[in-house]
């Protein structure tokens, strides 16, 4: 809906083998590690990244984005690293849970 609870910066890349850049993001929280990530990519499009519980579940992948897999880590830094096709994203865990 375009309100979110907090705004930044994240790494991201948008195709493999890309080093990482910056991409803006805004979160929209609804507690308890339940979250919506919407990150801004360098070319002006958008990827949601969704949260239940804390634990990254999916992104709004479609067939016109070829690859539509996706795979999320935590790292023991508390850094999620996620690979949405294509795509990778890295952010601290305070970006789901606020803090």
């Amino acid at each position: 809906q375009g309100r979110f609870d907090a705004t930044g910066p994240v790494a991201c890349a948008e195709r493999k083998g890309q080093p990482m850049g910056q991409c803006q993001m805004g979160v929209a929280r609804d507690g308890g590690g339940t979250a919506t990530v919407v990150v801004t990519r360098p070319d002006g499009r958008k990827r949601a990244i969704f949260f239940e519980k804390g634990k990254a579940v999916s992104a709004d992948l479609s067939q016109a984005d070829g690859n539509m897999s996706f795979k999320a880590t935590k790292n023991a830094a508390g850094m999620y690293l996620i690979d949405a096709g294509d795509e990778r994203y890295e952010f601290p865990e305070s970006v789901v849970f606020g803090g």
